[in-house]
């Protein structure tokens, strides 16, 4: 099914999010906003953050360079330099690995948010000119942008896809181009926004279709013409997304309850501090159904390169105030299962499950504690070597 509603006129904005997506605070995944000196060769730098590798953009690093004036509001700006150029890169999954299906970004029942500003710079008769995302294998999977010979703003899913477009939109008016898509079982559902009055809007879309089912792992900014030159400016890019929310979190080393175990708090809201300075934060995602089992934990803060435990219990430790232990809080105990080791990635992150209902042993109306308890053997403030997150409580349904 397509609906397209008439519009007028992208900033380059990649959002990725657990659905159901909502508006409010974000996490970023990783962000580009292009602003390097001007000018240079956008290929091998390494500027934004959140990315596994530098910019590919050419043998001589010039299918793209960096221009002044930028689009967004502060810095520069890239721009396709050659016809036909293509420039790459690879977004890091390090703490959203939960977003992952065999280890490429797309899962079922979370939604990606993709917006960037472009316009067409160069024109000598029409072409094409957007973003693209890649597979593992190097395929082409969905275009968003302004399909080959439209001369509107679209999307263009592949390998078997039709090119869509707005009609009435102008590429050759900066515009704000907004991306949602919902990953679920078979076919996902794309939306486009185009110059929406909110980053992430929720009323109805410029454009709303089925594509295939999609899997990425690299972006792609290009753009070309049949004529010649067809030259694409992008700008202010990002991946975000929604924070995970279910399940109530308690037991904070903030000291608002019991105090760190040497003068050592963390940051409200979060485990008591560790060797970065910062404590550790637990949240759940997914859903609480012991049928669909499908609970997910996302772990933030813990020290790089260490491993993680995450175990469940019974009970809530000291009325929910926990007790001191390590350089950190007991949160959760009394029949404790240990529900995996996982390594914290580079930026401190790390995820489980889902599929952990089988080692955990709820069912529905249990009432379970997790927590994940984490390596910190050089520079742990207290000297114990380990510390802990604060608590999530789950209430599990059937």
């Amino acid at each position: 099914m397509l609906y397209i509603r008439t519009l007028h006129a992208a900033t380059f904005v990649l959002l990725i999010g657990a659905a159901p997506a909502a508006a409010g605070q974000m996490l970023t995944v990783c962000a580009e906003s292009f602003d390097y000196p001007a000018p240079s060769n956008l290929g091998g730098l390494t500027g934004g953050s959140g990315w596994n590798n530098a910019w590919d953009s050419g043998p001589n690093g010039d299918n793209a360079v960096i221009a002044t004036p930028g689009h967004d509001a502060t810095g520069n700006k890239a721009t396709v330099n050659i016809n036909w150029a293509t420039s790459f890169r690879e977004p890091s999954s390090s703490g959203f690995e939960y977003l992952l299906d065999g280890g490429q970004f797309g899962a079922d029942g979370f939604t990606l948010w993709t917006s960037f500003l472009s316009v067409r710079a160069v024109t000598v008769g029409g072409g094409y000119g957007g973003l693209s995302f890649f597979d593992s294998a190097g395929a082409e999977r969905l275009f968003m942008g302004s399909p080959w010979l439209s001369d509107e703003w679209g999307v263009h899913p592949y390998p078997n896809g039709v090119p869509q477009s707005v009609p009435g939109s102008n590429v050759d008016v900066l515009t704000q181009l907004v991306y949602r898509i919902d990953f679920q079982p078979g076919d996902e559902r794309l939306r486009l926004w185009l110059d929406p009055a909110t980053s992430h809007p929720s009323g109805p879309a410029d454009m709303d279709l089925a594509i295939p089912d999609l899997r990425f792992t690299r972006i792609r900014i290009a753009s070309g013409g049949s004529a010649g030159a067809e030259l694409y400016d992008f700008d202010d890019m990002r991946i975000e997304t929604p924070p995970l929310t279910l399940g109530a979190p308690y037991c904070f080393g903030d000291g608002s309850l019991t105090s760190c175990p040497c003068g050592n708090p963390g940051a409200a809201g979060e485990g008591c501090a560790n060797s970065t300075g910062s404590g550790a934060t637990l949240a759940a995602g997914g859903s609480a159904s012991v049928s669909a089992d499908d609970l997910l934990f996302d772990a933030a803060g813990l020290v790089p390169f260490q491993p993680a435990l995450l175990f469940s219990g019974l009970n809530a430790v000291n009325g929910g105030a926990g007790v001191v232990f390590g350089d950190g809080l007991r949160c959760a105990g009394g029949s404790v299962k240990r529900l995996g080791v996982q390594n914290a990635g580079s930026t401190g992150g790390a995820t489980w499950g889902p599929g952990l209902a089988p080692i955990g042993g709820w069912v529905a109306g249990d009432t379970r504690r997790f927590q994940a308890w984490y390596r910190d053997p050089v520079a742990g403030p207290c000297g114990s070597t380990f510390n802990l997150s604060h608590g999530v409580e789950v209430i599990f349904l059937p």
